[in-house]
């Protein structure tokens, strides 16, 4: 039984990172669009967008190749200090391919999310389906 996406806004979405953080200068092209759609209403407002610390990257699914998370939770707007609001943004999951793509397989709304260590995690990797998935209820750590 998995957790409804509704359970996703009331805390954070917790990934779990099987591998070591990974970083490479390259962010896929599918990464690189939704990042720029996301900043775009910044952009359009006439501010300058923060985006630095919105996209993540870590071996999610313990396959050894670099993945990605877009947190719009970590964009911010220069200028415009409350465009993006005080609500639940939009956290997006891409398993990347090993070379230089990545496929979207995950994404919904929270109010925060990080990347954890070894250990229970609100989303979970199913192998068949190439996709995350919310883990079962019991399998969760509680957000303290």
């Amino acid at each position: 039984m998995c957790m409804t996406k509704r359970a996703s806004t009331v805390g954070a979405v917790l990934l779990g990172c099987l591998g070591a953080t990974v970083s490479s200068a390259q962010t896929p092209a599918v990464v690189a669009a939704a990042l720029k759609d996301l900043t775009s209403m910044c952009t359009d407002a006439g501010g300058k967008p923060l985006a630095a610390d919105a996209v993540k990257r870590a071996d999610l699914n313990a396959d050894g190749k670099e993945d990605y998370v877009l947190d719009g939770g970590s964009v911010g707007c220069e200028g415009f200090a409350s465009l993006y609001g005080d609500r639940e943004k939009g956290v997006t999951v891409y398993v990347g391919d090993g070379k230089g793509g990545a496929k979207q397989t995950f994404s919904d709304m929270t109010y925060g999310m990080k990347i954890e260590g070894e250990g229970p995690r609100a989303i979970a990797w199913n192998a068949k389906a190439q996709a995350f998935d919310y883990a079962p209820v019991s399998t969760v750590k509680m957000i303290e």
